[in-house]
């Protein structure tokens, strides 16, 4: 029979119906899949959006209580009629209509508490509170109705009416003169690799002008492209030396500064025209100037002297430079001298923040502290072994001193001299082959002088805000100094690689005042007496010239002199007080400045050659007592080597004295180091500026 055909054209539609029937029940699956992810996902940035706008509501309120905490027409304290309405007028504002719900609580703050209840004391009087906490609540509307709604709580801490302190550490600068221009001029340009020209009327320029602290860390944030109010951010962003220059000129070209800003902007383009090679290296503001977290702005409204700024920031960028730094000064009278310098560890100049907190924990991460740069210098010089000192040197050679160390060395290691070799006879036929001394005095002349200056440095301890009036206490430490002559390479440039390879001490070996080495002479004579010497060469034949002949150093022993002397440096506590009156300035205002003096350091680092000590080498030879110890031989010499030692010293004093005042008025002058006295300055405002977030 014939299939219908109607018939299975209906099944087939029926059929197909269906399977399109089931298709779009999965795709509406998938896409209510979809919309419930969708969903959530929206949910979940509503609900980090709300606890966002509740942290930052709980900010605000926490500060708006804090600053109103104190009444300002009575003067009393009082948490529920002062601080709780502008805590709960400043969340209304900034939450509208979103649901929520404020606590104030008022107490006193303990920062070195364990906890975060226990660090705010609710329990104690009125008088005695200084710190506001405001905590948020609240249930925000979900997208979801199925999804559960939690409870989203935000808080924070504001303190109240907290003082500030600043300290700030001066350099000795006070004026720029021609001789010392040239010489900030070598520093600056050794430490930035290259050449600096700048006038002396541009150094005083920055030497006269002084720059606001917070209108150049606004600018720096815009030019870093960082929030306005960021200040955290700005200081630790990357930056170039050239960046910090230059956002410097623009702010004082504006307005943001004293003194004399034709010429303080007229230094700092001079320096930017040069594009050296030290403008490169990326640093932080922060490592320079140190402000504390949560800082208001008011506290920033300070001022920085620009030269110290430059140096400062100088030193910085040479600090985050592997290599030293070659320093092109000439010393009057000394040829073949080279110094070069490196900055171990970069300044900081200016501290900034809440004195509580810092005398809670003085070196801890909320400190205000300064520091000098710790710097290492190196000088390498060729000793004026000329003239007078030369002729000098002859005589030691030719008097009883020699002769007399040379006899008793002669005796105690069987070595002869060339004069009792050829006083011997020979009868028909002569050869005789023996070790005599050479000695020599000074044998190489080059030494090398390294002063590691120590960071003097400060930091706040405790301080004062009552009836009595206001105090501020810092301890100071004037830096300590490490001088070490010697030798440190078997050149100036090894000497440099070895000194600079690390901030480590360096290794010092003596140098050689006096070698007794050997040499070996043939002394022969014919049937006819016919006698002559010959010295043998380092290839083992011989040579009638003693110019060739191989020299054994240090195989008698010898001497040698070295330092390695430490300068110690002062320590003191200051305490700037008020009254009297103007005796301890508000943040803004011109610092009180006290100078710490160090109790070891003398004005010319020459005197320090009385730290110099005696090396004795030992006795390379074998002939005699071996090697049983250069000093059974050279003690036996008695006074002989004193005189020999003393004339030494006084050739070597002569010529270290005028190396060693410019190395010092390299440190004072062009780095911005004094290690004979630190100056540190201070501020305190006991309003502080309202109020601080610290939690």
């Amino acid at each position: 029979m014939t299939p219908n055909r109607t018939a299975l054209r209906s099944y087939a539609r029926l059929a197909s119906a269906r399977r399109q029937g089931g298709a779009i029940i999965a795709f509406a699956a998938i896409a209510l899949s979809l919309v419930v992810i969708m969903l959530s996902i929206t949910d979940i940035g509503f609900l980090y959006y709300y606890k966002r706008e509740y942290q930052k509501a709980a900010d605000l309120a926490a500060m708006a209580g804090a600053r109103k905490l104190v009444s300002p027409v009575t003067g009393l304290r009082s948490c529920a009629d002062n601080a709780t309405p502008a805590a709960a007028d400043n969340a209304a504002r900034n939450l509208g209509t979103k649901p929520y719900a404020l606590q104030v609580e008022c107490g006193k703050w303990t920062p070195s508490a364990s906890t975060a209840a226990a660090r705010l004391d609710t329990s104690v009087v009125d008088d005695e509170l200084d710190a506001v906490r405001a905590t948020i609540s609240g249930v925000p509307p979900r997208f979801l109705p199925f999804s559960q709604t939690p409870t989203l709580i935000a808080s924070a801490v504001a303190l109240a009416d907290q003082a500030l302190a600043q300290l700030t550490i001066k350099s000795t600068v006070v004026a720029v003169d021609t001789d010392r221009s040239t010489l900030l001029n070598g520093v600056v340009g050794g430490l930035l690799g290259g050449s600096v020209n700048l006038s002396v009327a541009a150094w005083n320029g920055l030497l006269d002008t002084n720059i606001n602290l917070l209108s150049y860390l606004d600018a720096l944030a815009l030019d870093l492209g960082v929030d306005a109010g960021n200040y955290d951010e700005v200081l630790g962003a990357d930056v170039t030396l050239g960046q910090l220059l230059s956002v410097a000129a623009d702010v004082l070209q504006q307005g943001g500064g004293t003194g004399d800003i034709t010429a303080g902007v007229g230094g700092l383009n001079d320096l930017l025209a040069l594009g050296l090679p030290g403008f490169d290296p990326l640093i932080h503001l922060g490592d320079l100037l140190n402000v504390q977290t949560g800082t208001p702005e008011a506290g920033l409204d300070t001022d920085l002297n620009l030269l110290q700024l430059v140096q400062g920031s100088v030193q910085l960028a040479s600090s985050a430079c592997a290599v030293c730094a070659n320093l092109p000064i000439s010393l009057p009278g000394v040829v073949g001298v080279q110094v070069r310098a490196k900055v171990i560890e970069p300044p900081q100049l200016s501290a900034i923040g809440n004195p509580a907190l810092a005398a809670a924990d003085p070196m801890g991460p909320d400190r205000i502290y300064v520091r000098t740069a710790q710097v290492r210098t190196l000088i390498s010089v060729d000793l004026p072994v000329v003239g007078s000192v030369l002729s000098t040197l002859n005589a030691l050679l030719s008097n009883s001193v020699v002769s007399g160390i040379t006899t008793t060395v002669n005796d105690l290691l069987s070595l002869n001299l060339v004069g009792l070799l050829s006083s011997l006879s020979c009868v028909i036929y002569c050869d005789i082959q023996r070790d005599v001394t050479d000695i020599q005095i000074l044998p190489s002349p080059r030494l090398d002088i390294n002063l590691d200056a120590g960071s003097g440095e400060a930091h706040v301890s405790d301080y004062a805000c009552d009836d009595e009036g206001k105090s501020l206490t810092a301890p100071t430490t004037t830096a300590v100094a490490q001088l070490r002559i010697g030798k440190m390479g078997d050149s100036a440039e090894d000497a440099a690689d070895q000194v600079f390879a690390s901030a480590a001490a360096p290794m010092v070996e003596p140098v050689a005042l006096l070698d007794i080495g050997s040499q070996r002479i043939r002394y022969q004579c014919t049937l006819l007496l016919i006698c002559w010497t010959e010295w043998q060469t380092a290839g083992g034949t011989w040579s009638n010239n003693q110019a060739d002949a191989q020299r054994t150093a240090f195989s008698g022993g010898g001497i040698g002199l070295k330092a390695d002397v430490p300068v110690a440096g002062g320590t003191s506590t200051p305490v700037y007080t008020d009254p009297p009156v103007g005796g301890l300035p508000n943040i803004g205002e011109a610092p009180a400045w006290q100078s710490v003096s160090s109790s070891g350091i003398v004005s010319s680092l020459s005197s320090t050659l009385s730290g110099l000590s005696l090396e004795f080498y030992e006795p390379t030879g074998s002939g005699g007592i071996g090697g049983s110890g250069l000093g059974s031989v050279l003690y036996l010499v008695g006074s002989v080597v004193n005189t020999l030692v003393s004339t030494l010293q006084g050739i070597i004093d002569a010529a270290l004295s005028p190396l060693l005042d410019p190395l010092l008025d390299v440190l004072v002058s062009g780095l911005g180091i004094d290690l004979d006295k630190v100056d540190v300055g201070g501020n305190l405002s006991c309003d502080g500026g309202g109020a601080t977030l610290v939690d």
